[in-house]
């Protein structure tokens, strides 16, 4: 997707939050759920809406300001926003404890209600604060919150071979846990949000496949999933080796 390409942060700015501060928040999300019990998926989804909304409304600057006259109020709201979150930590954190609290809504059976997830968090952050933000985050995303992870797509791209391959189930086993951990990785380090989810889910099978014991389910495991990515819009395989090496 389009979205993903250049980024939103810039090494370069001293002024700007870095790479690292989102993976502590991402790292945090995840001692977050694990403590509540829910699924780590959700923080992939989470950052996926941080990564989303930081990188459409940094890509809408340009448009707003040259557009200045025709730019309704909330694309000039979530202009403004994102300026201030890319340069004020305490806002990143509000954007991304707000993008977990609603893929909790989105992805889990249970939602915590905007009381309990403030006190959950420490009262850092009042109701008010994670609704106002709440409602910042979809606007800018056009209520669009329930984007598919790599997480998703990689097990759609297995469940396609596997009619086609015999191999044990617990080796399908430890191929999919191996995916599932290389992917949840992905999501901490903001190298990986610039690509697009199918490039980070392949990558992760690859990578996965590698690591199993036999070399006959290697070489039929990537042999298909060769025949799979020439009959997708997928990247081409050149790109997902440049991934799968990061």
């Amino acid at each position: 997707t389009s979205w993903h390409e250049g980024g939103y942060l810039d090494s370069s700015d001293p002024t700007m939050i870095t790479a690292d501060d989102r993976k502590k928040l991402a790292d945090w999300c995840y001692q977050f759920v694990d403590h509540c019990q829910l699924s780590r998926v959700t923080v992939a989804s989470a950052m996926e809406m941080v990564d989303r909304f930081l990188s459409i409304t940094r890509t809408s600057t340009s448009t707003c300001i040259s557009n200045s006259a025709d730019a309704d109020a909330a694309t000039v709201r979530a202009v403004s926003d994102e300026a201030l979150i890319l340069r004020d930590q305490s806002k990143f954190q509000l954007l991304t404890v707000t993008a977990l609290y609603v893929a909790i809504k989105v992805n889990e059976r249970v939602a915590l209600s905007s009381d309990l997830f403030a006190e959950m968090c420490s009262q850092v952050y009042t109701v008010e604060e994670i609704e106002d933000m709440e409602c910042v985050l979809l606007s800018g995303l056009s209520w669009r919150c329930h984007a598919l992870t790599a997480h998703e797509v990689g097990l759609s791209i297995l469940s396609l071979i596997l009619p086609y391959v015999d191999i044990p189930e617990a080796s399908w086993g430890f191929l999919m846990d191996e995916m599932n951990y290389l992917i949840e990785l992905a999501v901490l380090d903001y190298y990986f949000s610039t690509q697009r989810t199918s490039t980070v889910a392949l990558a992760a099978i690859y990578n996965a496949i590698g690591d199993m014991s036999s070399k006959g389910h290697r070489e039929w495991l990537r042999a298909f999933l060769s025949v799979i990515m020439e009959c997708f819009n997928f990247d081409p395989s050149k790109r997902v080796s440049e991934v799968r090496r990061k």
